[in-house]
């Protein structure tokens, strides 16, 4: 627990500094964890599957790339980097490296690199550094709501095989405090209509639990206790990212819905915009 809270008094402001910086300083930040996310997840796959570490990096790189540009359209230019490497290299190398291999090789550059694009995308919108700060907030206090509810009160746990601690109750308390912290935070900042926080707050409070599962459903497959050891007292960049990576995209695109339905470019029939404007 003291690591934990030390690596935490370090890293927290360290990450802070980033995203209030933002920009190229926030990307570069961006670009070296998701560089360190692409080793632990190749070191975590050896001796099952054989990630190809240097094909899988350019095309997560391309992406950051492309989305620092600002030329989100081109960042399936990473797909095709990664595709024509790894399956080159596969057609040389079948069966030794198969269709299992390929299908991983692709998990680890969606995985991280499309993933933690939309960070770096985000800083582009309009208050970007706020939205940025957002999303680390609702994946902080979707953690802390649903380790404290989970604890007190916490019963019924679905998730035994994958992670046992984790209870349908802690679940709920994670989404309910993501919900009042984002509509605080946008209460003071006036981002966006005033409702759009509690929606937006359950689809990435959900949607984080979903990471946060599926590192942990990776960890037992690949039998590691942690993806890394970068950060005492909490493991690796994918054991400390692993809600934000999924969060990134679903709050990034949350984002692009209600600003669209809030300036009226799509249809009102159903009554939407009128009620995102509210």
């Amino acid at each position: 627990m003291k690591q934990r809270i030390l690596t935490a008094i370090v890293g927290v402001p360290v990450l802070l500094l980033f995203m209030y910086l933002g920009g190229t300083p926030f990307a570069f930040l961006i670009f070296v964890l998701a560089t360190v996310g692409t080793h632990e997840l190749y070191t975590m796959a050896k001796g099952k599957h054989h990630i190809l570490f240097i094909p899988v990096l350019l095309g997560v790189w391309a992406m950051l790339l492309c989305s620092w540009l600002g030329v989100s359209n081109w960042m399936t230019m990473g797909i095709l980097i990664t595709f024509c490497l790894v399956f080159g290299y596969a057609v040389f190398r079948f069966p030794a490296f198969g269709v299992e291999d390929i299908a991983v090789n692709f998990l680890a550059l969606i995985y991280i690199g499309w993933t933690m694009s939309h960070l770096i995308l985000m800083g582009h919108l309009e208050n970007g550094r706020l939205l940025v700060f957002m999303a680390f907030l609702a994946m902080w206090a979707n953690d802390s709501g649903a380790y404290f509810i989970g604890t007190w009160f916490g019963k019924r746990r679905p998730w035994g095989a994958i992670s046992p601690k984790k209870s349908v109750e802690g679940t709920i308390g994670g989404i309910v405090i993501t919900c009042i912290a984002l509509f605080l935070m946008n209460l003071y900042f006036d981002l966006m209509p005033v409702i759009a926080p509690v929606f937006i707050g359950i689809a990435v409070a959900i949607i984080g639990l979903i990471g946060d599962l599926m590192e942990s459903m990776l960890k037992r497959y690949y039998g590691v206790k942690d993806s890394g050891k970068l950060l005492p007292g909490h493991g690796g960049i994918l054991d400390r990212f692993d809600s934000v990576m999924l969060a990134a995209p679903m709050m990034y695109y949350c984002i692009l819905l209600v600003q669209l339905l809030s300036s009226g470019a799509m249809t009102d029939m159903y009554g939407f915009t009128a009620f995102f404007s509210f």
